[in-house]
């Protein structure tokens, strides 16, 4: 509750996220937290810009440690562990010639946010479409494999989206870049398959 109170009393939305943090504490209920996570808010996006600025170093700094339990409860709370999810999903965005070049087949990666993904490639593939034919960027699907049971939640169910078929990959998990395919004539111009490996 500390970050609530202390960085996000401006977000739009920040009265419907209070109101689930309580319920999550008042119920014992990890679920409301994800259920924060996937209202329409400023909060996931908020949350996000934060962990991304987060040195993995600095996790148990006081400053963070609101953060971290956040992170934590979200990925070993026992009662989520009915929404753990093992399989193949799609991510589609759109990123930069300059960013691709920053991807090479056999690098890992470590994600450092909540990352959305959807069940359903054709889902995923609506978050890359080109808003305008200036738009410079590339059309990029990432295929992720995860192996790991907590490291990702099917929280489908819990989504105001459910034809999304949403699943959260975890902050602080660990992928390897197995095949990069390039192609500018067709939409995604970028597929990148990463598999889940263990963290170094």
């Amino acid at each position: 509750k500390n970050y609530l109170e202390n960085e996000l009393q401006d977000i739009d939305g920040i009265n419907t996220i209070k109101e689930y943090f309580d319920k999550a504490i008042n119920e014992k209920d990890p679920t409301y937290l994800l259920t924060a996570y996937t209202a329409e808010t400023d909060f996931y996006t908020t949350l996000n810009v934060d962990l991304a600025k987060l040195q993995l170093e600095n996790l148990t700094a006081k400053e963070n440690l609101s953060l971290t339990y956040y992170i934590g409860i979200i990925a070993r709370h026992p009662k989520l562990e009915i929404l753990s999810y093992t399989g193949k999903v799609f991510r589609g965005m759109m990123i930069t010639a300059n960013d691709v070049k920053k991807y090479k087949v056999g690098s890992r990666i470590l994600t450092k946010t909540f990352s959305s993904t959807s069940k359903q490639r054709n889902v995923a593939s609506t978050f890359h479409a080109k808003k305008t034919d200036k738009d410079d960027r590339l059309s990029t699907l990432c295929i992720y494999e995860i192996r790991n049971p907590r490291t990702a939640l099917d929280i489908q169910q819990m989504s105001l989206f459910q034809y999304e078929e949403e699943v959260l990959i975890l902050p602080y998990s660990a992928f390897k870049i197995i095949d990069i395919q390039q192609n500018e004539n067709r939409s995604p111009q970028i597929e990148i398959k990463l598999k889940e490996s263990e963290p170094w």
